[in-house]
């Protein structure tokens, strides 16, 4: 037993290296005994493995191509760019219609302004743009109570007639410099044309020989008016003892109303006829050649405050 762990290694590597030695010179022997071995089965392609799975298949990418230089993007453009090509409509502009809420508004014509006392502070022209308050109702209309920006400047709140202005939603805010400033002067030009207008009126009126008569006639009759319209609110809020005797003074009024508006409508029929009869003598505004040029400035604004210009 001493040489047996020596001699067991010896046969060991002895038996591997003649293996090695004579199984190439043994193959031809055995190949003509058994016949060639078969050829190992060729790996599975329809996409799915024998046992039902899907065969999941690598795909080699293909070769990176050469990179090519990135194109070119335009430079956004300004937002007051972007102002410029966007319709007002669609950041929310639009003349207030029933239902709407005011956000602001601007003078379509030369408007009176008043203090919300009722007092009566002075003028502004066409064109000015405000910012909407709240809506009063007064003695001589529907009020607007708003903030006029005034040459940029905002001023205490105010009242102006609403019939004076035009009133938007949104806020002016959105509107690029040059649509504000075109509005502004689209209006601006709508004013003009109105003084104007008022003023071949003026001139038309002091050639007619019926003016004077009819324009005394005329503000007879409508301060009657109001007065009887004062004198029935007070009415309908006085007690039964002071609502008799201002029921028989309404009926007082009623008949003198009829009087009044006879006399008015007479000198309105004379004034009338005579300007009917004389019109080649006076000058027509649409004749006039301010009136002209300023139509074709607003017509010309008009396309880019879309929905603004009315």
């Amino acid at each position: 037993m001493k040489f047996f762990w020596p001699i067991y290694f010896l046969t060991a590597v002895v038996s591997t290296a003649g293996v090695y030695v004579a199984a190439p010179l043994a193959r031809p022997y055995v190949e003509a005994v058994f016949g060639k071995p078969k050829a190992a089965p060729s790996p599975v392609s329809s996409g799915a493995d024998p046992s039902g799975g899907l065969l999941l298949k690598t795909v080699a990418p293909p070769p990176p191509a050469e990179a090519e230089p990135a194109p070119s993007r335009p430079a956004k453009p300004a937002a007051a760019e972007e102002g410029d090509e966007m319709a007002p409509s669609m950041n929310g502009i639009y003349l207030v219609s029933r239902g709407d809420k005011p956000g602001w508004g601007i003078t379509n014509q030369r408007t009176t302004y008043y203090g919300l006392d009722g007092s009566r502070l002075g003028h502004v022209a066409g064109g000015v743009l405000l910012d909407f308050k709240a809506e009063r109702v007064s003695s001589i209309g529907n009020m607007v109570e708003c903030v006029l920006l005034e040459n940029g400047k905002p001023s205490v709140p105010r009242l102006v007639s609403k019939k004076d202005v035009y009133l938007f939603t949104g806020s002016y805010a959105k509107l690029s410099d040059k649509q504000r400033a075109d509005l502004q002067a689209y209006y601006a030009f709508n004013g003009q044309i109105g003084a104007r207008k008022d003023e071949l009126l003026q001139a038309a009126a002091a050639k007619n020989p019926f003016f004077a008569t009819y324009s005394q006639a005329y503000r007879a009759y409508t301060a009657h008016l109001d007065a009887a319209k004062a004198l029935t609110v007070k009415r309908d809020h006085a007690t039964e003892q002071d609502k008799t005797r201002l029921e028989e003074q309404l009926r007082e009024m009623k008949m003198a109303e009829t009087a009044l508006r006879t006399e008015y409508e007479a000198a309105h029929t004379k004034f009338r006829s005579w300007k009917e009869q004389h019109a080649a003598e006076l000058a027509k505004a649409e004749d006039d050649p301010d009136v002209k040029k300023w139509t074709q400035e607003m017509a010309a604004l008009r396309r880019g405050i879309l929905g603004l210009g009315l």
